[in-house]
């Protein structure tokens, strides 16, 4: 355990403690090495999947049941912009950008970049 309290390390050891509460009472994969300040998990993050190598955006809702990641196994995964909403059950996959205000409907399936201002819907996702 003495190399948890040197450098900083109890912060590490309590972040993997919270990450395996979430996953326990919410079933959801929301890893200690995302950036999530100024997201809102509408829900309370309840099945929301996110790869730690995706980047989202201040302001970005998400809904539940959500899941953003990588989609071939090469390690490269969305970038959401600011303000976005991702509906409930939406997956967004991929080497893709969203860009910011964009507005993703429940259940669609985003494997395509998306300009700002912008509303996408539908398997796959087409802009609206």
């Amino acid at each position: 355990m003495h190399k948890y309290y040197m450098g900083g390390g109890i912060l590490r050891l309590f972040s993997k403690v919270i990450y395996r509460y979430i996953r326990v009472i919410y079933s959801a994969d929301l890893p200690y090495q995302l950036d999530l300040d100024g997201v809102y998990l509408c829900h309370n993050g309840f099945g929301i999947v996110i790869n730690p190598s995706a980047t989202i955006g201040r302001g970005t809702t998400i809904q539940h049941c959500v899941t953003i990641g990588e989609m071939d196994g090469s390690h490269k995964c969305p970038v959401i912009g600011e303000g976005c909403y991702i509906g409930a059950r939406a997956i967004v996959l991929g080497d893709i950008n969203i860009g910011n205000n964009v507005k993703i409907g429940a259940g669609a399936v985003v494997i395509r970049d998306v300009p700002e201002n912008c509303t996408v819907i539908g398997v796959p996702a087409y802009i609206v």
